[in-house]
């Protein structure tokens, strides 16, 4: 529990700092309010799911997950022809940011035809929402274990990440940036230097105290599915795409708690 606590840490550093960006900047209340109560939720899903059933979560989980990325095709939480979303209430889902780095770190789990055909089906699906810093996510984790597994199945797997996350650069993306959203180290910059700092710290130590005690069963998907979180983190510096953790936002909190919460059960052998 103590490990688990500290490897939380360093996402629990960054949503507050976010939350102090976004109450000092004038943002709305509703939207660091929102962001504490993704955190609480965050940390309890990732101790409740260290005693989940291993071989049954993993498996519910990657079809739950595979459901949920094909229902934003059909939702009505489309923005401009856009499907990345689906609503639960007044709040709109990022599915990537969700579902994407715990689904990365479940695929060493899955039998590799189960996980390439996970691969495909997701970057089919993102190609066609279409959602850039999702298929761009997407490749950065495939990548870590393909480099980490030296096999052709992750390599054909990281083939077609390639391909998806090139289909999306050939489309428009029509949205506008949302103030505390995109482009958050950019205007904290703007608004005071040592905010962007420590904003930009913030998610470096959210990526790195996960890796905290860690040991070599879990190291590998692990670090993908934090590859993934940083494909977010990288895209979302170059253009209009959310910012996991320090922006306004319930996805990337409570998807980063799924994704430890995983790592935890395959951990401890449950």
């Amino acid at each position: 529990m103590a490990s688990q606590l500290i490897r939380l840490s360093g996402l629990a550093f960054a949503v507050l700092m976010g939350c102090i960006y976004m109450l000092s900047a004038g943002a709305p209340r509703e939207f660091w309010i929102i962001n504490g109560a993704a955190l609480a939720c965050a940390i309890g899903l990732s101790v409740f799911l260290k005693r989940l059933d291993r071989g049954f979560g993993v498996v519910a989980f990657t079809g739950f997950a595979l459901a949920l990325f094909a229902a934003t095709l059909f939702s009505d939480a489309e923005i401009d022809g856009i499907h990345r979303w689906i609503a639960v209430g007044p709040v709109r889902l990022h599915v990537g940011l969700l579902l994407l780095p715990a689904t990365i770190s479940l695929l060493p789990d899955l039998r590799r035809e189960l996980a390439l055909l996970t691969v495909i089906a997701i970057s089919l699906i993102v190609s066609l929402q279409p959602d850039r810093a999702s298929a761009f996510a997407l490749l950065s984790g495939v990548f870590v274990l393909a480099i980490a597994k030296r096999d052709k199945w992750y390599v054909g797997m990281l083939a077609i990440t390639v391909i998806g996350f090139s289909w999306t650069l050939s489309q428009i993306d029509p949205l506008q940036p949302v103030r505390f959203v995109e482009y958050v180290i950019r205007d904290a910059w703007e608004f005071h230097p040592s905010a962007a700092v420590i904003l930009a710290v913030s998610l470096i130590l959210a990526l790195v105290m996960p890796l905290f005690g860690l040991n070599s069963r879990n190291q590998i998907p692990l670090i993908a599915s934090l590859a993934t979180i940083g494909g977010f983190v990288i895209i979302s510096l170059f253009g209009p795409y959310p910012m996991p953790l320090i922006g306004y936002g319930v996805s990337a909190i409570v998807g980063y708690g799924l994704a430890l919460g995983f790592s935890a059960v395959r951990e401890t052998g449950a």
